[in-house]
């Protein structure tokens, strides 16, 4: 066992013991490879973890069917007290979660991570309350027949989660999955493995059975893979880029087991001249900025009305100078730390030298920073943008957005739809009846009106188009883990 954990140090201080293996079948292992982790503030390794291979998806596959026949079986209110359990352990263990998670990921400590892992065990305990509630119906048919529908759980569900919110996107899929009665084999991305492996101590902690939650990294071709096509498993769940969704839907078309897919975005926001510009400034620089706009919901195209744009762009470059510092993850004020990983940074800074090529005018993003390590870029703003541009029609998936003008309600709709992509939509306006008509004309499936990315976890998440589907959170979410057994009673009919 002392060989599958490591000690590391925080730079909080804290040393504690991280998870290297796989979490199978209720007992920690080892596989025959593995790969280093690293921190992108520095770019040096943390530490490495065991990945999976096909026969470890195997075998987690076998001890999550296997413990299903025991899961199914268990109330759903005992149910909910283990997931309610694993909530308190969540919040009891916030900080240490929360510091890993910006050792590995490079994101913001206090603004972020923190947040992340709060918002884990608030939908774990969302989840919980659910675990009891999901009725089905009684239909009538006739004086002498009625029927009625079960809602029950798939089985094993596979769940495949990005590196841009490790422990959210994990708590998003493992606890509707559990309320609705499925065993889970989830796999944290390939880059950022560790906070998932340390949260599978506290599902051990909480008393889980054996199998029912098996957590893994590995690599997405291998063992991401052997999920989306493993016989046993008849469900996957998958957030991630569209490119990687589109292989994992044909992979699982296999065996046509159920898909959901919550992948890219290039999501528009739209400023009309009558929009309250400060506030709209604010929730616009956070819709982009945060967590270094690695969001698949980032507000990365913004279109102004003509009249107000010039304020537009010269008020949302000022604020976004002053508030948009780049800092040391572990700094208590920071708010825009690394991007994730060296592809990463050459991927976004190729984007901001097409932007230049192609003629958009860059209004900040060149300014130099004191950092010696790490994979840090300036928040990039591109203004006077048209839409056969690049970096107005690819997601970029860094701090960089292209600012445009428009003139009429019309230009605009046609503009914001003009993507691949559908999963988000943001609308700033003082007028609620034409926000309410922009919502029903933008095709996206979440509009925010007068905010930018303040989702919920009682309000369904997911998009249309290229951008995935199905849907995460609220009772949607809940939903998405449950098939319809229908039953039909004869009371005396005969033939």
């Amino acid at each position: 066992m002392s060989d599958l954990f490591v000690d590391i140090k925080l730079p909080t201080g804290i040393t504690y013991q991280q998870p290297i293996g796989l979490y199978i079948d209720g007992e920690w292992r080892k596989s025959d490879s593995t790969a280093e982790s690293v921190n992108p503030a520095t770019e040096e390794p943390i530490t490495s973890v065991y990945f999976a291979n096909e026969k470890d998806v195997d075998d987690a596959a076998h001890a999550a069917k296997k413990a299903f026949k025991q899961w199914k079986k268990i109330p759903g209110a005992e149910k909910a007290k283990l997931i309610n359990k694993l909530a308190d352990l969540t919040i009891e263990n916030l900080e240490l979660l929360s510091a890993v998670e910006a050792l590995d990921t490079g994101k913001p400590l206090e603004l972020n991570c923190k947040a992340d892992i709060e918002g884990v065990a608030d939908y774990l305990k969302y989840c919980a309350g659910w675990a009891d509630k999901n009725h089905g119906k009684y239909i009538p048919v006739t004086s002498t027949k009625f029927a009625y529908t079960v809602p029950e759980p798939y089985g094993v569900v596979g769940q495949i989660v990005p590196w841009n919110y490790p422990l959210s996107m994990s708590g998003w899929k493992i606890a509707p999955a559990l309320a609705a009665g499925n065993c889970i084999i989830i796999k944290s991305a390939e880059n950022t493995p560790l906070s998932l492996l340390l949260f599978a101590t506290l599902v051990e902690k909480a008393g889980f059975p054996k199998g029912v939650v098996n957590i893994i990294s590995g690599y997405g071709p291998i063992a991401g893979s052997a999920i989306a096509k493993h016989p046993l498993i008849s469900k996957v769940a998958f957030t991630g880029s569209t490119k990687v969704g589109s292989i994992v839907q044909k992979l699982a078309a296999e065996n046509l087991k159920a898909v959901t897919l919550e992948c890219g975005g290039k999501s528009p926001l739209i400023v009309f001249d009558d929009a309250d510009i400060d506030q709209c400034i604010k929730w616009a620089s956070f819709g982009i900025f945060y967590n270094s706009g690695q969001n698949c919901t980032s507000n990365s195209r913004i279109y102004v009305q003509e009249k107000i744009y010039d304020e537009f762009v010269s008020k949302f470059t000022k604020f976004t100078k002053e508030k948009y510092i780049l800092k040391d993850p572990f700094d208590k004020s920071c708010e825009l730390g690394p991007v994730i990983s060296k592809i990463q940074y050459d991927r976004i800074k190729n984007y901001i030298e097409i932007g230049a090529k192609e003629g958009a005018l860059m209004v900040t993003g060149n300014e130099p920073h004191t950092f010696k390590t790490g994979y840090y870029i300036q928040p990039t703003i591109f203004t006077d943008c048209t839409e056969d541009m690049t970096i107005v029609k690819e997601e970029i998936f860094g701090p960089v957005v292209a600012i445009s003008k428009f003139s009429t309600q019309e230009e605009v709709i046609e503009k914001a739809n003009n993507s691949t992509y559908g999963l988000a939509s943001m609308v700033f306006t003082k007028d609620l009846v034409r926000g309410h008509v922009m919502a029903e004309e933008l095709e996206a499936g979440m509009c925010y009106i007068n905010s930018s990315n303040d989702e919920d976890i009682r309000v369904p998440f997911g998009g249309y188009k290229m951008s995935g589907v199905g849907r995460e959170l609220g009772e949607n979410g809940i939903l998405a883990y449950t098939q319809v057994k229908a039953v039909h009673v004869n009371m005396g009919t005969t033939l």
